[in-house]
């Protein structure tokens, strides 16, 4: 085979690939591999007369997110949620705020301490005041500070309550473990995992925030209730399991299920799914 037809063949294999790629296959091999074709445009939570919750979410340049907006203006009780990085693009900061407001209700200011730990420091407010607060306002009305153990895939495997007054030593929280398919233990036999890529996957920060690292998708198997995938195999619509004490993406209400669009990144430009 010469030269030009071999590159002609590689070519059209790499354009090819992205179409038919199975994405769980490499994550199923690399536990701390992320699917990068797909991002997550907007998030619903429907109940049985319509969407209760829709956010719409925005990235940087990185492919981070940087803001999580609900669109139907807190209806349901959700907060806005804005995303700052340091110089390493490692999340710096979390800030939860009223819809409409200008001010943070909690602040979660993140450190690196040393490699494999993480901690966050979540300062509280009485307000959302719109001047915007900080660590040291004065209507700080609590704060917490919690440790993060992870593992060398960097998931977190253990969490740690640290005092607010040294030197005091951290309290272990926590202890998680995932089985040998990648997930995590569930909290019931009503439960199972489906074979697909889980959504949190998309983004590193999704499974950081909340802390699911697992290779696929809780499901529940009900015959009224069925999940479809994209082409990417992850999920468009999931049921809400907020009876087991699952809340997808911080889900707190009774909808129905969760309806997710996707832009996929395709050879011919950006596909919404």
């Amino acid at each position: 085979m010469s030269k030009i037809a071999l590159f002609i063949l590689v070519a059209f294999t790499l354009i090819a690939l992205p179409s038919c790629r199975k994405v769980y296959d490499f994550i199923h091999d690399h536990p701390d591999a992320h699917d990068t074709l797909c991002r997550i445009q907007s998030i619903s939570s429907v109940g049985p007369y319509g969407p209760l919750a829709k956010y719409i979410i925005s990235y940087n340049a990185k492919g981070d997110p940087v803001t999580m907006i609900d669109s139907l203006r807190g209806f349901s009780g959700t907060l806005d949620v804005y995303f700052r990085y340091d110089r390493l693009n490692r999340l710096s900061d979390l800030m939860s705020v009223y819809p409409g407001n200008f001010g943070a209700v909690a602040w979660h200011k993140y450190a690196y301490p040393r490699p494999g730990f993480i901690t966050d420091t979540a300062m509280f407010y009485d307000t959302g005041d719109i001047r915007g607060p900080s660590p040291i306002a004065k209507n700080t009305y609590s704060y917490r500070i919690t440790g993060f153990s992870q593992d060398a895939h960097g998931r977190i495997i253990k969490t740690w309550s640290i005092p607010n007054d040294p030197p005091n030593t951290p309290e272990l929280q926590s202890v998680i473990s995932y089985d040998a398919n990648g997930n995590l233990p569930l909290p019931s036999p009503d439960l199972s995992y489906d074979d697909k890529v889980n959504v949190y996957r998309t983004n590193k920060i999704w499974q950081f925030l909340y802390n699911d690292y697992s290779r696929n998708n809780v499901v529940k198997i009900d015959y009224y209730f069925f999940t479809n995938y994209n082409n990417f195999g992850l999920p468009l619509n999931l049921r809400n399991l907020q009876s087991y004490n699952i809340y997808l993406f911080g889900f707190y209400n009774t909808s129905s299920e969760a309806d997710i669009v996707y832009t996929c990144s395709m050879p011919r430009g950006p596909i919404d799914y």
